[in-house]
């Protein structure tokens, strides 16, 4: 008898282990809450235009994800952005950020675009970093309390924090060195200071754009693997919620949909807090919290120019958006599938599940890009909201007998990480 496998979650991560296990045998059924396959890999729809929900690129720091696209037969519609230096927008001032550099971090810290920032003395004390003694590096050491201690206070605050508290959605001073990489903390003991760690890990980056796109949207990965995982004989149910799990005689009976469905495996490929509701028996985990991506489209011949090139990163307040990405101008296939139009993401934290953030998204839009449209002048726009996408890594992605954690369950955040876990050899 076939071994009979359930996925719950079917986003990016659910569909990988599902056609996995199907290739190799198994009975494979996937269970998903909502209407649609990818989660935060998904489709929407506005103003006649199929726009991604959620992930509008993927990192290049691997190949994994390229590779996935060529396989599903997505080869010829790999593009790359247009090559542009993100803006950062403060109170006082707004400057493009340096072409050179590792997660803000520059790897040449007298370089006039460095200097033109944070000023000649706090350049010149960065560039002396490397004759400093590194110290001792935890592996719970965070990004602010070394990029601060090391490199300074405004490399921290100018550079570092505009970099990567878009990325993942907390201040530096609450972003684990571990969280971006669990290999860093021993990777920087091993340069013996940032500005070393930084240039290694630049150098070693592929040539290029450090993500790449998909002429349509990035959400056609989702469909196509969608397909994929039916071809290799996965049932897909959607709008079916898993209610409850419990794991008897040496199988696994879930709850969902009015019936009970038996498994000996059960994969969550579902938050932490899904997860955990599941199976209470899972160790608990740092509640997470929730993001926000309004998208607007605009008739706007003001933004013809790019005036904040594809990007644009808030500091200190300045607007209730944390970033700022003007995809029309990121990717040339929008723009010519626009017709004119220009399209807006604005990123939020969600402070207040009763806040109406979409109120907040054209002046946030006006100030972040230095232009006055009028509300007139916004043709559509939606908000959508995920949880935090920087959860929490988990020991052991098989804690429970016939129990496996896939995707953010397992503490995996963006596609390179969720692909690379289903890569053999990774």
């Amino acid at each position: 008898m076939a071994e009979r496998v359930l996925v719950v979650g079917g986003g990016v991560a659910g569909l990988l282990a599902a056609r996995r296990h199907a290739r190799r045998g198994a009975v494979v059924t996937v269970l998903e809450a909502g209407d649609g396959w990818g989660g935060r890999v998904s489709a929407l729809s506005l103003a006649g235009l199929q726009l991604d929900a959620g992930a509008e690129s993927f990192a290049t720091r691997t190949p994994h994800v390229e590779a996935l696209a060529r396989e599903l037969g997505l080869g010829p519609d790999i593009v790359a952005p247009t090559r542009a230096p993100a803006w950062v927008v403060g109170p006082d001032r707004s400057y493009p950020l340096p072409t050179t550099g590792w997660l803000g971090i520059p790897t040449r810290p007298l370089h006039h675009e460095v200097r033109r920032i944070i000023g000649w003395g706090a350049a010149a004390d960065a560039a002396l970093e490397r004759s400093r003694p590194l110290g001792e590096v935890a592996d719970d050491a965070t990004v602010g309390s070394l990029v601060r201690s090391r490199l300074g206070e405004r490399v921290a605050d100018m550079l570092v924090a505009p970099v990567l508290t878009g990325v993942y959605s907390r201040p530096l001073d609450e972003l684990p060195l571990a969280a971006i990489d669990p290999t860093l903390p021993r990777q920087l003991r091993e340069a013996g200071s940032l500005l070393a760690l930084a240039e290694r890990r630049r150098r070693l980056a592929p040539a290029g754009a450090a993500v790449m796109g998909l002429r349509g949207g990035i959400w056609r990965l989702t469909a196509a693997l969608a397909d994929s995982a039916r071809e290799a004989g996965v049932r897909l149910v959607a709008a079916t919620r898993a209610e409850s799990a419990e794991h008897v005689d040496g199988a696994w009976r879930v709850r969902a949909g009015g019936g009970t469905l038996v498994a000996d495996t059960l994969v969550l490929a579902v938050p932490r807090p899904a997860a955990r509701s599941l199976v209470p028996e899972l160790p608990e985990a740092p509640p997470e919290r929730r993001v926000a991506l309004a998208t607007l489209v605009l008739r706007a011949p003001e933004l013809d120019a790019s005036p904040r090139g594809t990007g644009v990163l808030a500091l200190g307040g300045v607007t209730r958006a944390k970033a700022l990405t003007h995809a029309t101008a990121k990717w040339p296939w929008l723009r010519d599938a626009a017709g004119g139009r220009h399209i807006v993401r604005l990123s939020y934290a969600v402070a207040d599940p009763a806040e109406d953030l979409l109120a907040h998204a054209l002046p946030d839009a006006n100030r972040l890009l230095g232009v006055d449209l009028p509300q007139s002048r916004v043709l559509a726009s939606t908000l959508v909201e995920w949880l935090d996408a920087s959860p929490a890594a988990v020991a052991d992605r098989r804690p429970l007998a016939g129990l496996e954690l896939v995707g953010s369950a397992a503490g995996l955040s963006g596609l390179a990480a969720i692909v690379g876990a289903e890569t053999p050899g990774t």
